[in-house]
């Protein structure tokens, strides 16, 4: 049977991961928009990554239903360095209790470039740094994105996929 990584990725950072795992797991790499359910049941280990926007994983509500009778592993990629507070948030805005037992989930750190926002989004993310350059008080967190929106960050480094190959490595193995 194949095996394959799926993504879907906006600004890059996650097609970067899906890759790095394809090419050391020598799996087929693919967009999510190209796949289909259909498919599954030709490919035996299953790996889905996707960028975490407000909070979301994009197209996880879809990847969960088409995977509800078929354990993946699923990767997250975000803006923070590890923050375990922020992982949390991620798995309780995005899975079940249910969905976190029977899928494997990882999170790896992406990074922040406001510069790529487009659109709406662009022009709401603006609207927010504005009231909050205008407040006198501003808390560690109001303080903490002002940072990021002036400071891009980028994570993205390969070693960070070691998790994800050792456990698909061990799995396969049991």
């Amino acid at each position: 049977m194949k095996n394959i990584v799926l993504y879907k990725s906006k600004y890059g950072n996650t097609l970067q991961y899906a890759t790095w795992l394809s090419e050391t797991l020598g799996y087929e790499l693919r967009d999510f928009k190209d796949f289909k359910k259909r498919e599954i049941k030709n490919y035996q280990t299953i790996i889905f990554g996707s960028g975490v926007y407000m909070g979301k994983m994009n197209k996880l509500k879809k990847v969960l239903k088409w995977f509800n009778e078929k354990p993946i592993i699923i990767f997250a990629c975000a803006g923070n360095l590890n923050v375990e507070k922020d992982i949390e948030e991620i798995k309780k805005a995005n899975f079940t209790l249910e969905q976190l037992k029977y899928h494997h989930f990882f999170y790896l750190p992406g990074g922040v470039d406001f510069t790529k926002l487009k659109g709406l989004m662009k022009s709401m993310v603006k609207f927010f740094i504005n009231m909050i350059e205008k407040k006198q008080d501003k808390t560690p967190d109001e303080i903490a994105i002002l940072d990021g929106y002036k400071h891009p960050s980028h994570y993205v480094d390969k070693k960070y996929i070691e998790k994800i190959v050792n456990y698909v490595q061990t799995t396969k193995q049991s």
